[in-house]
């Protein structure tokens, strides 16, 4: 196994992560929003992170939306983004 491969979850984390956050990810790279690579590479970047057991507890502990991340999360800034923008097209709606 390389270190680019997920085991198995570690998507999960990363999902659990937005869907806390607000940040519909799948649905921004199947809009265009984000490119599916970037996807991708939110995805690596959780597997690679080293603080999977403290983001398993803080997604038990954190039930319901989230403004922000834990400090460790990798992802927090690309999450953040992929909700502002979401947000800015809703109130365009």
């Amino acid at each position: 196994m390389t270190d680019t491969l997920l085991r198995p979850g570690e998507a999960c984390l990363m999902h659990g992560m937005a869907d806390r956050l607000g940040a519909d990810v799948v649905r921004a790279a199947a809009s265009g929003d984000i490119a599916p690579e970037d996807l991708s590479k939110m995805e690596t970047s959780c597997g690679q992170c080293t603080q999977h057991d403290a983001c398993i507890l803080w997604l038990l502990e954190h039930q319901g939306h989230q403004e922000q991340a834990p400090e460790y999360c990798l992802n927090a800034q690309r999450l953040y983004f992929v909700r502002a923008l979401q947000n800015q097209l809703l109130a365009a709606e």
